[in-house]
């Protein structure tokens, strides 16, 4: 009889280190997602705070060490992206604007469609590109227009001046 206490007593002392173990492995692994997720998250917001010409809050994560305590505030720079993005919108249907997400201050919302509009931008700006005979065709027009403000094309700025998002101007290249 006290041989067979014996052999339950180890058969769960066995079983409760079987179970300490994988749970230790578990508990590693989940540690080292969590901190992929971290850094992830930490690049997003670089990432968006770079695109968007925005500046960064970190006061409140560098107490925490929650991404999600970063607090990314536009600037003029970010505006007037915005600006140029949301007329662009306006004459290209392909191209979405976030405007609810811009209300809201989604920053990494706003930088994700952002990001994902980049192709629609790029075949927008080549379908522009395709009346043109005197200049070079540039497939990339309107990204930069978007992102910096700069109208490197003449075609490009006379497609603005058409649907009144830009003045008419003298410069070609800025």
């Amino acid at each position: 009889m006290k041989r067979k206490w014996m052999v339950l007593i180890a058969s769960i002392v066995a079983i409760m280190l079987c179970i300490s173990v994988v749970f230790y492995f578990w508990h590693k692994e989940q540690q080292k997602k969590d901190a992929v997720a971290k850094y992830a998250l930490l690049e997003e917001y670089s990432y968006a705070g770079g695109t968007l010409h925005m500046e960064a809050d970190t006061s409140e994560y560098d107490q925490t060490g929650d991404p999600n305590d970063i607090e990314l505030m536009p600037t003029d720079l970010t505006y007037d992206l915005l600006q140029r993005w949301e007329a662009i919108a306006e004459v290209i249907p392909t191209i979405d604007y976030p405007e609810e997400a811009v209300e809201k201050e989604d920053w990494l919302e706003v930088f994700s469609t952002l990001a994902n509009n980049r192709f629609d931008m790029e075949e927008a700006s080549e379908k522009l590109a395709e009346r043109v005979t005197n200049e070079t065709p540039e497939s990339m027009v309107i990204n930069s227009y978007i992102y910096k403000g700069m109208i490197r094309r003449n075609y490009f700025r006379e497609f603005l001046e058409e649907n009144g998002i830009e003045g008419p101007d003298q410069r070609r290249l800025e």
